[in-house]
């Protein structure tokens, strides 16, 4: 073997080294990556956000449904032939597809995701018991972005479609 091949030996070993240390703490460590418990306390808040939802659709408190979404949120709800954006979509009028205050609403299951320290994603199906007892129990379907921004989750992006009718 070269002189010049001993002495490059160490130096490759010790960068080889270096790197396998480096990649170990990266997979112990990623950044973006939640303790157990955060993701429980992040799972827990959101839960509680939709729970606060439902309660103001369900008695007509429209300051307390728009209170849960971002002032700059883009919310598209499609229903009816029809595609809602915007607040308009979301707050009490005649074109409101939520009808709050008409329709009874719970939560059938959610699935929260959270997305870094300051975003999550949740799927909520919704059982709509309409007002009109004509119309039968049917679910909505509503995805939602989420931020946390002054220790309050807000909804920031959503899209809400009733079930497929049969």
């Amino acid at each position: 073997m070269s002189r010049a091949a001993k002495s490059a030996a160490p130096a490759s070993l010790a960068a080889l080294a270096l790197l396998v240390v480096l990649g170990l703490a990266g997979c112990t460590s990623s950044p973006g990556k939640e303790k157990p418990a955060d993701l429980a306390a992040a799972r827990a808040e959101v839960r509680s956000l939709f729970e606060k939802y439902v309660e103001a659709l369900n008695k007509s408190d429209s300051t307390g449904v728009l209170a849960a979404y971002a002032q700059d949120a883009e919310v598209t709800m499609c229903g009816g032939g029809r595609l809602f954006r915007g607040r308009e979509a979301i707050g009490k009028t005649e074109q409101s597809l939520l009808n709050p205050g008409q329709n009874t609403y719970a939560i059938d299951s959610l699935d929260v995701v959270p997305i870094e320290k300051a975003h999550a994603l949740a799927l909520v199906v919704y059982k709509v018991d309409p007002a009109d007892q004509d119309i039968p129990t049917f679910q909505t379907t509503a995805t939602y972005l989420l931020e946390k921004s002054g220790g309050k989750w807000q909804i920031v992006h959503a899209h809400v479609s009733p079930a497929q009718e049969e």
